[in-house]
């Protein structure tokens, strides 16, 4: 079993709180206030993204004529240029890959990035969360949905919502239906 901590082992754990643990890094403070990201989401994300660049480091140290590596750098590159984390289709962009590039591609932060909605982040995510936003036919309610390159032109407002937004801008169309 475990010894019996002695009495300045206890003093310490005493002042130190493991259930509501404070972030001390300010990277990673500043990220989930940005973005409006929890811890749990931020890990993940962290997660990921560590396996994404040492795979891609570990891609890159083979020799650049085996097949297993051209087939392999070509399915994460394909991957990753389909989900939207990088740009161009190389595999040294695989290794930039962070946290705030996962970031970037959540539907609120990019409901702004691409000027759907004008205003602060919290207010787009709770648009999401009461589920006012659609993505082609379906109604995303989760405001961590990554929008791949294949939903960007697909997301709107949902049509009871965009009624209200119409009738609020004057711009209502009474003959409709």
């Amino acid at each position: 079993m475990v010894r019996k901590l002695r009495f300045h082992e206890r003093k310490l754990l005493r002042k130190v709180n493991f259930i509501q643990w404070e972030p001390n890094n300010l990277n990673e403070l500043r990220m989930m206030r940005k973005y409006g990201v929890d811890r749990n989401e931020y890990t993940k994300y962290n997660k990921i993204a560590a396996e994404i660049r040492q795979l891609a480091e570990k891609l890159s140290t083979l020799e650049t004529d085996d097949e297993f590596r051209n087939e392999c750098s070509v399915k994460l590159i394909e991957k990753l240029y389909s989900i939207g984390l990088i740009h161009t289709k190389r595999l040294k962009r695989c290794k930039d890959i962070c946290v705030s590039t996962f970031c970037r591609r959540r539907l609120p932060v990019y409901m702004i990035k691409s000027g759907m909605f004008n205003g602060p982040l919290e207010v787009a995510v709770k648009y999401v969360k009461h589920g006012h936003v659609r993505v082609g036919p379906n109604v995303i309610k989760d405001p961590a949905f990554l929008v791949t390159r294949n939903h960007e032109d697909f997301i709107t407002w949902t049509d009871k919502f965009r009624d209200s937004i119409d009738t609020y801008n004057d711009k209502h169309d009474d003959y409709k239906d």
